[in-house]
C-alpha cells in the first residue's frame, strides 16, 4: 500500500451557490509555508510570493469553468553557474470542472477535474500551471556557455577509429 503525500496547496472552493450565468470571483494568497512546499515539489530555490485571481462560471450542464491569472515571484538556479535567478511569473489559468469528469474526458481534450459535493479543489491546478510557466533554462545575466571542442586533437576521417586502435587507443 502506497501513501500519498499531502498536497502542497489545498484550496477547496464551494460552488453550491453558483448558478448559471453568474460568476464567482476568488483571490488566493499563498502562505510562506505553502510556498516553500511548492518550491520543493517544483525543485526550485524558492517562491517569494504567489497569488491567484480566479473567476468561476457555471454553464447550464452544471460544469464550471475556471479562468484566472497566476502571479508569482520565484527564484531558480542558473543552469550555467547555479547562481540564484529571479523570475516574475504572470501566467493565464484555465480549467474545466465537471461532476461527469471521468465519462466526459477524451484523449484529444484537456483533462477535466471533478466536482465533488459542490466543491472544486484548485490548489493542484494552480501548482501544475505554475510549473508550466517556469523558465526551463534560467540563466544569470552574465552567464555564458563555453563551448568545448571534444574532437580537438583526434584524428578525423573514415579510418579515424582504426588509427586510434593502431596507436594504442591514446590520442
Amino acid at each position: 500500500m502506497t501513501e500519498t503525500a499531502a498536497p502542497e496547496l489545498l484550496r477547496c472552493l464551494s460552488i453550491a451557490e453558483l448558478s448559471p450565468a453568474e460568476r464567482q470571483v476568488e483571490k488566493i494568497h499563498v502562505e510562506a509555508v505553502e510556498c516553500a512546499a511548492i518550491a520543493k515539489r517544483l525543485d526550485i530555490l524558492s517562491i517569494e510570493s504567489l497569488s491567484v485571481q480566479l473567476e468561476l462560471f457555471r454553464d447550464l450542464t452544471g460544469d464550471v469553468t475556471l479562468v484566472g491569472r497566476i502571479v508569482a515571484d520565484i527564484v531558480q538556479a542558473c543552469v550555467v553557474t547555479l547562481e540564484p535567478v529571479t523570475q516574475h511569473v504572470d501566467a493565464p489559468l484555465y480549467q474545466r470542472f465537471s461532476s461527469r469528469a471521468e465519462e466526459e474526458e477524451g484523449e484529444d481534450e484537456d483533462p477535466v477535474e471533478p466536482i465533488v459535493d459542490d466543491e472544486i479543489e484548485v490548489g493542484d491546478v494552480i501548482v501544475q500551471n505554475l510549473s508550466l510557466a517556469l523558465d526551463p533554462y534560467p540563466r544569470a545575466p552574465e552567464a555564458e556557455f563555453k563551448e568545448v571542442d571534444d574532437e580537438a586533437g583526434k584524428p578525423t576521417g573514415p579510418f579515424a577509429v582504426l588509427a586510434v586502435l593502431r596507436d594504442g587507443g591514446e590520442k
